[in-house]
């Protein structure tokens, strides 16, 4: 009887002890953008600082952490989220492009907290083949979705139409089902936004948003970039202006832009106004809707009690290089921006230099949700960094290879230098980021840089075999890599042009 009783009050400590541990563990709000340039955000102190209407976002990170060095393995929308879900790198996931699917048996931190009790739900664009695994509840987009009247897929198969702003009904579903999720497990929510992927659509209520206003442009927008950088840059598919480039935004948009020009540096400057105006508020919208669930998790008392992550799949060129759009292992494409909220652990307003990755971000979630890690997960976990501590173990460089169309390459990032490689030839570009923060000089037929790019591309030996990846594999996957794309100088539309 005695011993009965024993065991009957040991369960009962163990399942409140259980019970307590689980209520100390965090609700987690990832919040995740498309194409989010760090530069478009106030916190990152760029040359766009005081146009950037992120109140919201630079509140997070006075009151958290911002990352200045996380970088993705594969500047590519669907490739990164299939990164930043399975916690490993795009030739292990086998989504190496667009349109890709995570194979039946890789990981996933969300269903990771799934299983082990998180009450979990993502919303808003998915951007792969598979709808959402793992997760108690989803309401996503088949592939880009729309900035209009969006349409939202559930589990049951059912699809559905919602009027108005894509970010404002995300959000509204977002916050319904914050309303009406089991109060008794914490959750996990992903809010993914549509914006500020091309085109840049916003609301209304943003039209007028620096309207009649000049913003400065980048100093490296007029950089003849097939000089400087002829088998990187001068390859990129999306240019804001040249006479060889395939597709120049200026001419894409030059119905909307308002004045006609043939000199190339002013179709430059008038085609990065266009841009930055629309990507400026579009991002404004953005933060409206970050806004909304935070004061929400305020107003319920559990703002402090949950970990609040904000990210982009990428980042994104805004004029620098006189280019847009992204997919190169240069700084502005290559970096993500990072910001986390927690102050039970995080100190506030702090700033981490540290290489980190975008397959970091599942291991970090669970790690602070007491969940084990699975091995196959090539990430590691950022709380060390977010906890203030300085790992004498920490990553010295990262790897990156782009797969998509010219100009495909690989190469490797430390914390001073970039060596890039390119499929068809032994040419390499070679740049020293404490020299030039900005990436405007190639080093690498400079007599003074040769032996550190032979010790760099060792370095790169020996990182390729570490993360599991071959030349031969990446050779094949590349494939030809001499044709540039057709030009692509189709203008816009315009009924759908705001």
């Amino acid at each position: 009887m005695k011993k009965s009783i024993l065991l009957l009050a040991l369960s009962l400590f163990t399942l409140a002890q259980a019970q307590t541990e689980a209520a100390k563990r965090p609700n987690i709000l990832f919040l995740m953008s498309d194409d989010h340039a760090s530069e478009g955000i106030g916190a990152y102190g760029s040359w766009l600082k005081d146009y950037c209407r992120t109140p919201a976002i630079d509140k997070l990170a006075a009151e958290g952490m911002r990352f200045t060095n996380v970088c993705c393995n594969n500047s590519i929308c669907s490739p990164s989220r299939a990164s930043i879900i399975s916690g490993q790198y795009s030739h292990v996931t086998g989504a190496l492009n667009l349109g890709c699917e995570l194979k039946p048996n890789a990981p996933s931190y969300i269903r990771e907290l799934t299983q082990n009790g998180y009450e979990t739900c993502v919303v808003g664009k998915w951007h792969m083949k598979q709808f959402p695994r793992g997760t108690s509840d989803y309401a996503v987009t088949v592939g880009q979705g729309s900035y209009f009247n969006p349409i939202l897929h559930r589990p049951n198969g059912k699809r559905e139409k919602y009027q108005g702003y894509y970010a404002d009904r995300y959000t509204d579903w977002a916050l319904k089902w914050l309303k009406q999720r089991d109060k008794n497990k914490p959750f996990y929510l992903s809010l993914h936004f549509k914006g500020p992927h091309e085109y840049f659509e916003y609301p209304e209520r943003w039209a007028k948003l620096h309207e009649g206003v000049k913003i400065p442009e980048p100093p490296s927008l007029h950089e003849d970039i097939t000089k400087t950088s002829p088998l990187l840059k001068g390859k990129h598919y999306s240019v804001m202006y040249d006479d060889e480039g395939p597709k120049s935004f200026y001419l894409v948009y030059e119905d909307f832009i308002g004045k006609q020009t043939d000199d190339p540096a002013e179709r430059r400057s008038l085609a990065y106004q266009h841009l930055i105006h629309k990507y400026l508020r579009c991002v404004a919208a953005i933060d409206d809707n970050i806004k909304r669930v935070i004061d929400q998790l305020r107003a319920d008392g559990i703002l402090d009690d949950t970990l609040v992550i904000y990210t982009s799949d990428q980042g994104y060129w805004l004029g620098q290089h006189n280019m847009h759009d992204k997919r190169l292992i240069l700084e502005e494409s290559l970096k993500m921006p990072l910001i986390v909220r927690y102050p039970k652990e995080i100190k506030a307003g702090s700033v981490n230099t540290r290489l980190g990755m975008n397959i970091d971000f599942g291991p970090t979630m669970l790690d602070y949700a007491g969940v084990s890690i699975p091995s196959v997960m090539q990430g590691v976990s950022l709380r060390p960094l977010l906890r203030g501590v300085e790992p004498a173990d920490w990553r010295e460089s990262i790897f990156y290879a782009y797969y998509n169309r010219s100009p495909k390459h690989w190469g490797i990032r430390t914390e001073r230098y970039k060596l890039i490689r390119f499929p068809d030839t032994e040419a390499v570009e070679f740049y020293d980021l404490q020299e030039d923060p900005t990436e405007m000089y190639n080093q690498a037929a400079t007599p003074g840089y040769k032996k550190q790019i032979a010790s760099t591309q060792k370095q790169l030996d020996t990182l390729m075999t570490n993360v599991g990846v071959t030349r031969e594999f990446l050779l094949k996957k590349m494939g030809d890599n001499t044709k540039l794309p057709p030009r692509l100088h189709k203008r816009r539309n315009k009924r759908k042009e705001k």
